[in-house]
């Protein structure tokens, strides 16, 4: 069964009085299996990020279906959608949403507040994912204090800290110099092959993309192609088949 599935799934915005409504997908049809690393790849305003609010429970469509393991959306209640959202996801945008003057073991405590974790265990897990994105000499700094890179890495360990079996990360290089965003794009490929997450990446830029095992590529709210990336043994050379 897949994780992850939608059937002609349609996103319309409409319009107030006499304004005009403004499509953005259109009749998308893919599943998701557990497990897998996908990329979402587009141009800007291609509907991407809408299409992860969609599958990640921040929005709702207008047309079509979608089903998240197995259940349709429709048949979740407002509580079931929060506990999904805080239980079973975790997520990881370009803008890092880091309290700047919070130290990182606060910011990433943050889920853990919202959980039915029990406090005693917070501890134990914060430091765990701290160590898991390579960041655990940084605890007690400010947040504000960080790199770009280093503030997506612990936006990555609040992600994990629930331990979430699906990891969205949207544009998360996309305010990164090269280096900072090669360790992030390999701490996201070390918990797909080493912990078994499920990621879905969004992103603009081809070469990031194709980090992927699979790619979805989207253009005017369409998909265009879905396929498997093929990768060399020294992961230097990459054809999509």
């Amino acid at each position: 069964m897949a994780l992850f599935e939608v059937k002609d799934l349609q996103k319309k915005y409409y319009a107030a009085g006499e304004g005009v409504d403004t499509q953005v997908l259109f009749d998308l049809n893919f599943s998701i299996d557990r497990g897998e690393f996908v990329s979402i790849m587009g141009p800007s305003g291609s509907g991407k990020s809408t299409l992860l609010h969609i599958i990640g429970f921040l929005d709702g469509h207008t047309g079509g279906e979608y089903y998240f393991n197995g259940k349709k959306y429709e048949d979740y209640g407002e509580n079931e959608i929060a506990n999904v959202r805080n239980k079973e996801m975790g997520f990881v945008f370009q803008q890092f949403n880091l309290l700047p003057k919070q130290t990182v073991y606060e910011n990433i405590s943050l889920p853990l507040v919202y959980s039915d974790i029990p406090e005693k265990e917070w501890d134990n897990r914060i430091k765990e994912v701290i160590e898991t994105v390579g960041l655990t000499h940084r605890l007690d700094y400010q947040a504000y204090k960080l790199s770009g890179g280093e503030k997506q890495r612990v936006a990555i360990a609040r992600a994990l800290v629930n331990n979430p079996d699906v990891i969205f990360a949207d544009e998360p290089t996309g305010n990164l110099d090269s280096k900072s965003g090669e360790a992030v794009m390999k701490t996201l490929e070390r918990l797909h092959s080493e912990f078994g997450h499920t990621v879905i990446l969004i992103t603009h830029e081809i070469a990031t993309a194709e980090r992927a095992n699979r790619m979805i590529y989207i253009k005017d709210g369409k998909i265009e192609s879905d396929k498997k990336v093929r990768k060399s043994k020294n992961q230097e050379s990459i054809k999509i088949k």
